[in-house]
């Protein structure tokens, strides 16, 4: 697709929108997924002053009609796949005639989002996803800023296979697009061995991806080699454990880079080093992005710690963050977050020696067992260490006598008599204290994980009750 075809479809979708009532302040939910759809509608919802609310892929259209009746949307886009005979649709296919997708209008339980360009949905991860109202201006600050920091050039041509519903691939793919013409290869999704074709045949030079697609190559690599022009690595949406990063460079001769962000304030840090440690740093502020750590976490059964821990400037504390990217607040009313100028995240980070960020863990993730505050990460730091693990995410369950326990769900690498939970248990008994070694030891073929490459947490909770109840 040429500008020239983008721009085309932009003006069917705004006759069309604009004739079923759709203007100033209203609102537009799609769930088209990673299709070439995505950009004209988004300008024609520039066009009409209209805020837009992209949804994953695979949304059922249960859930649509759910997020379209919550956010008060008065038009929903969608494949004609999943819409349903009750809603009255119409096709429009401005890209052609096998694209099927059907405008169905709302008059229901409408809402007006005056001022606000997309209303940027929440991983969900650890709840209710939450709208993130989110103005033009703030869109364009964010790419502006992370287009330099990342050097995307306008030239470049982009892998496009993280959702283009994420705000991840909002800033990184979306709107480098459609503010200076960076091209991008789009697919449905990520699949290994056409990402890497791609990348050779359209000569891409910059891979926005998380860390599962990373660690997939490093398990199974390109029978043709790395692409050499592909040299532009960037993970987000989830940890990147360095030893990923190591192994990658060492394979490949590529480093893969760190960035950090959230829904609520776009980009906020990037390792833009070449050079490669093993501290985990999600790198420096982006220019224009001003953080600033607060509240330490508290052990509530130590108050020298507490106080050591407040004295400490590498104590790990709240993630605050201001620029002139972060939204303008949440679609409905919700306590914190939105403070001081700014927004606090649920990251728990401290600086190393050199200003840069490393993230400890998130406040909602810190498992109370017997009173004291356990990090997963740091569980989870050793046990990736251990022979036979692939992979492993600590959570918590109840527990009858210290109110929480840690569990912890592992994938293996080798065969099941080589890893027992006896072995786990002793392993990790040699090098972390006593109330943090996992109490309960679950065994999983994969994390499972969203759309988004986060931790599906809801399903991951689900197999662990089913376990510790049995």
């Amino acid at each position: 697709m040429s500008a020239s075809d983008i721009w085309r479809a932009h003006q069917t979708y705004v006759d069309r929108l604009a004739g079923i009532g759709v203007g100033a302040g209203s609102l537009v939910l799609s769930a088209l997924g990673n299709r070439a759809a995505a950009a004209p509608l988004l300008l024609a919802c520039r066009a009409l002053e209209a805020a837009w609310l992209p949804v994953d892929a695979g949304a059922t259209p249960a859930e649509v009609d759910a997020l379209a009746s919550r956010f008060g949307a008065a038009a929903i886009v969608i494949p004609g796949a999943i819409a349903t005979a009750s809603q009255p649709a119409d096709s429009m296919s401005p890209l052609g005639a096998g694209e099927d997708l059907r405008v169905v209008a709302r008059a229901a339980n409408t809402r007006r989002y005056r001022g606000t360009a997309v209303l940027k949905l929440t991983s969900g991860s650890t709840g209710t996803p939450r709208g993130a109202l989110t103005a033009e201006t703030q869109l364009v600050a964010d790419c502006t800023r992370i287009v330099a920091a990342m050097d995307i050039r306008a030239g470049d041509t982009q892998i496009a296979a993280i959702p283009l519903s994420h705000s991840y691939g909002l800033g990184n793919l979306l709107l480098p697009l459609l503010l200076q013409g960076t091209s991008i290869v789009l697919r449905d999704g990520f699949v290994p061995h056409q990402a890497a074709a791609d990348a050779r045949r359209f000569s891409a030079r910059v891979f926005p991806g998380v860390p599962f697609m990373f660690q997939y190559f490093l398990d199974n690599p390109p029978t043709d080699g790395w692409p050499p022009v592909l040299r532009r690595l960037i993970s987000a949406g989830a940890p990147l454990a360095p030893e990923i990063v190591r192994a990658f460079r060492d394979r490949f001769g590529v480093k893969i880079h760190t960035f950090y962000g959230a829904s609520e304030t776009g980009g906020i840090a990037f390792d833009a080093d070449d050079e490669i440690d093993d501290s985990g740093t999600v790198g420096h502020p982006l220019p224009g992005v001003t953080i600033s750590l607060r509240e330490p976490a508290i052990n509530p059964q130590s108050a020298i710690a507490n106080q050591s821990a407040i004295r400490n400037p590498q104590s790990p504390r709240r993630v605050h963050v201001r620029s002139d990217a972060v939204s303008l607040g949440y679609s409905e009313p919700v306590e914190g977050g939105f403070v001081d100028g700014g927004f606090l995240t649920g990251d728990y980070g401290a600086w190393d020696a050199r200003g840069r960020l490393i993230l400890r863990g998130r406040a909602s993730s810190f498992v109370n067992v017997a009173g004291r505050k356990v990090e997963p990460d740091e569980v989870e730091q050793v046990l990736r260490a251990m022979p036979g693990i692939a992979d492993v995410r600590i959570v918590a369950a109840p527990d009858r006598r210290r109110g929480q326990q840690i569990v912890a769900c592992i994938v293996r690498n080798a065969p099941a008599y080589e890893l027992t939970t006896v072995g786990i248990r002793r392993y990790c008994a040699a090098r972390l204290a006593p109330y943090k070694i996992p109490r309960t030891i679950v065994f999983v073929d994969a994390i499972p994980r969203t759309a988004r490459g986060k931790i599906d947490r809801a399903k991951l909770d689900a197999v662990v009750r089913a376990h510790v109840r049995a």
